[in-house]
Order: structure tokens, then sequence, then C-alpha cells
């Protein structure tokens, strides 16, 4: 075992130092991923159930039997709390029923994948598999999450990587997906501002700006 034959010339303490991602830009923290390679669907589901349903971290992702690890941290955390309250004021505010699913757990065993999305949403009405999903990606690497969801046919993903929304929507063939400048889901969505909110210090002054922006709010 790979992690054997380190703990003979580490010490845990050590070895986990090393392997913690740089800090970002302004000395926050990132989140942290794993992947691990030649496991069985079958071994999946069992660290998943080993772990227990209702543990914050870590997340887990699977594709044709690479799992990925991920453990979050406070900037992650926030910046997938105020985009999914921005979200919930759009929809609030065009009056869009939705039904908020969170970090409910993706999977298809057939097609051997497995997710579990930062935030997600059904739009209009319930369904197996959300329309729009969100990943908070303050670090690189991992598996291809664009593969896992294009399983799923999740028509819209967005990954907030590099302080910006990055767009991607399911082509109609369901072969993959493009990047789009606007989001095909939420149309009247202006993505500037709520950008630019993400990064505001205060949580009540980013929530109030964003809901200006938003066409027809009233004070």
């Amino acid at each position: 075992m790979v992690a054997e034959l380190i703990a003979d010339r580490l010490p845990s303490q050590e070895f986990s130092e090393l392997l913690r991602p740089e800090p970002l830009p302004g000395g926050k923290d990132p989140e942290e991923r794993l992947t691990i390679c030649g496991l069985s669907w079958r071994r999946y589901l069992d660290l998943d159930q080993a772990l227990g349903d209702d543990r914050p971290s870590p997340r887990l992702y699977y594709l044709d039997g690479e799992l990925e690890l991920m453990t979050s941290s406070k900037e992650h955390e926030r910046v997938k709390k105020w985009i999914g309250d921005f979200v919930g004021d759009y929809f609030f505010q065009h009056g869009i029923e939705i039904v908020a699913l969170g970090q409910a757990t993706l999977r298809l065993a057939l097609k051997e994948a497995g997710a579990e999305p930062d935030e997600s949403w059904c739009v209009k009405e319930a369904r197996e598999f959300p329309d729009l999903v969100l990943e908070i990606a303050l670090t690189s690497g991992g598996l291809d999450k664009l593969e896992i969801y294009r399983r799923f046919a999740v028509p819209e993903v967005w990954f907030w990587r590099r302080n910006a929304l990055e767009i991607f929507a399911l082509r109609p063939d369901g072969s993959g997906y493009d990047t789009a400048s606007g989001s095909p889901l939420l149309p009247q969505l202006d993505v500037p501002p709520l950008e630019r909110c993400v990064k505001m210090a205060s949580w009540t002054e980013a929530r109030r700006t964003f809901r200006m922006s938003l066409p027809g709010f009233c004070a």
C-alpha cells in the first residue's frame, strides 16, 4: 500500500502538511482533493456507507473506477452559500417554483457515475436528477465533473473557478457540454453582478447589491 510505504518514511503529520494545497490569494484555505484509481462500484458504495449519510465531509465523486474524495474549506462553503442565496433570490424574484436538492447524492450504477454537488436545483418540478448543479472549484484537478453530470443528463452545470462563474449547457443530443455566455435556464440572470457580489466582504451588502441587479426588484 502506498500509504504504508509513506508512513515508514514520514510521520503522518509531516506527510499531511506536505500534501496540503497552497493557500489561495489572501491566505484563505482551498478545498483538498484525493483521487484513487481502480476502485470498484461496490467498494465505492461500501465506502460511502461506512462514512455515513449525514457527514459534512468528505464528498465523494465516482467515474469509471476512479474515486475522488474532497474536503471543503471555509472559503469553499462561503462561496457555495452566497451563490446559493443569489440563485434563490433570482427564483423568488421571478416567481419560479423550484425543488432545492442541495448536496443530494446522484448515482447511476449502469453508467458508473456518482456525485455530491455543492448545490443543485430542479426547476418548476421535482425530477430524478437536477436541472442545475453548482460546483465550487478553488483548486484544480480531480475527476471530470462534466462527464459525470453528462451521464445524469443534467441540463446545466456551473463552476466557480478563478473568481468567475463558468456556465456549461448540455447539447441537445446529450453528447457533451458547450460553454455558455449566460444561463439558458435563468435567461434574465446578469452574471457580472453575481461575480462581483461573491467577492464582496459583507454578506448583507452583497445580497442587497445582487437583489438590486434583478429586473423589477423593489427595495
